[in-house]
C-alpha cells in the first residue's frame, strides 16, 4: 500500500467519526429540544463525555417518559456510523494483516515505546520518527549497557552523545551484546534511534 492511499484510508476514517460524533450532537440537541428541559446541557454532557457515553446517559436517563420521536439526523448518523465501521476495519486490517505498509514520515504505525527504569523497550510496524531518549549511566553501567535489535526490512541506527563524545551503531541485525563505550564517562548520555525504512523492528536496550 502506498503512503497517500494509507493516508487516505487514516483521513476517511477519522472525518467518518468526527461526522458521527457531530450528527449524534445534533441529534441530542433536536431530540432535547423536543423531550427534555435542558438541551444545551445534555448537548455540552455529550460532547465533553468520552466514548459516547454522554450520549447513553441521556438515551437512558436525560428524555421524558412519555417521549415524541425526532427522526431528523438518524440517517445520516446511520449513514456515518457505517462510514465509521466500514473504513476502521479497512484501516486495522491493514495496519494487522498488511505487509507493504508504507513508512511515512514523523508517523508510527504498531508503535509499542516502554522506556520504564533501566530498559528502553520499542517495536513498531513502520516509523518515520527518530526516537529519543536520555539515560544516567555509572562506571559499571557503562560496561554493561546491552542492546538487542532487528527488523525484517530497512536500516536501523543507535546514536549515542555525551558532549564531544558521539558513537554510531548499527543496529539492522544486532544479536544480544554489550555495546563499547570507552569513550564515555559516568553521567548522562542521550540515546536517539533512528531508521531507514525499517520495518516490524523491535530494539532493546538494557544498562
Amino acid at each position: 500500500m502506498t503512503a497517500p492511499l494509507f493516508i487516505s484510508f487514516t483521513v476517511i476514517t477519522v472525518l467518518s467519526f468526527i461526522a458521527l460524533l457531530a450528527f449524534i450532537c445534533l441529534y441530542v440537541y433536536a431530540d432535547a429540544s423536543v423531550n427534555s428541559d435542558r438541551p444545551v446541557l445534555w448537548l455540552l454532557i455529550t460532547i465533553f463525555t468520552p466514548n459516547l457515553f454522554g450520549f447513553l446517559i441521556y438515551m437512558l436517563a436525560g428524555r421524558k417518559k412519555e417521549r415524541t420521536p425526532v427522526k431528523k439526523f438518524k440517517v445520516p448518523a446511520l449513514i456515518s456510523a457505517a462510514a465509521v465501521v466500514i473504513s476502521t476495519a479497512v484501516f486495522l486490517g491493514t495496519v494487522i494483516f498488511g505487509s507493504d505498509l508504507p513508512v511515512i514520515d514523523n508517523v508510527s504505525i504498531g508503535m509499542v515505546n516502554n522506556n520504564i527504569g533501566s530498559q528502553w523497550d520499542v517495536s513498531f510496524r513502520t516509523s518515520g520518527e527518530t526516537l529519543e531518549r536520555t539515560i544516567a549511566l555509572n562506571g559499571s553501567e557503562l560496561e554493561n549497557i546491552t542492546v538487542e535489535a532487528s527488523c525484517d526490512e530497512g536500516e536501523m541506527y543507535l546514536l549515542l552523545l555525551q558532549g564531544k563524545n558521539a558513537k554510531v551503531v548499527d543496529i539492522t541485525d544486532f544479536p544480544l551484546g554489550k555495546l563499547s563505550l570507552d569513550d564515555f564517562n559516568s553521567g548522562n548520555i542521550k540515546l536517539s534511534l533512528y531508521n531507514e525504512s525499517a520495518k516490524n523492528a523491535k530494539i532493546k536496550i538494557d544498562w
